[in-house]
């Protein structure tokens, strides 16, 4: 593999070559060294700057899962705010804390009563998350399920 620097001096080699056997390159009009250093040097800057952008590039890893109400839990009877707390567990530890996404996949409920779920997540840590789901009033969850994805 070339270095820069070595693509650099074959370039300016055949410039100055075609310039001076043929008067012009490819057609076009003459030009001096000079402005052909100026064009590679300003390439070789883009080249640097794109490489400097790669390495500083985060990686990002995810993780996913699912979490699930147990049937017959307190959510089910009653009334007033309740909620059960799940934790989950990543598969392994991220390098900081990531952002954590949850979505409701499944809802099984009393239909003789208004459906009211909300679901949120509580805490966040590099190894793990906590997920709440919460109904009220009169709403009865007979079960629930939570998918989630987590991305540092």
């Amino acid at each position: 593999m070339k270095t820069p620097v070595g693509i650099f001096l074959c370039v300016l080699s055949m410039i100055a070559a075609s310039a001076t056997a043929t008067g012009d390159l490819a057609g076009t009009s003459p030009i001096s060294l000079e402005t052909a250093l100026s064009e590679v040097q300003g390439e070789l800057r883009d080249m640097k700057t794109q490489l400097r952008q790669l390495q500083e590039r985060s990686i990002v890893a995810c993780d996913s899962g699912y979490v699930e109400v147990p049937a017959n839990s307190h959510l089910y009877t009653g009334s007033g705010v309740r909620y059960l707390e799940i934790p989950a567990y990543f598969s392994r530890s991220f390098s900081s804390t990531p952002t954590v996404t949850v979505g409701l996949s499944h809802l099984d409920h009393n239909p003789g009563t208004n459906t009211r779920i909300d679901v949120t997540v509580v805490s966040v840590r590099t190894s793990s998350i906590t997920i709440r789901i919460e109904t009220w009033a009169t709403s009865h969850v007979v079960k629930a399920g939570v998918n989630w994805m987590a991305c540092a």
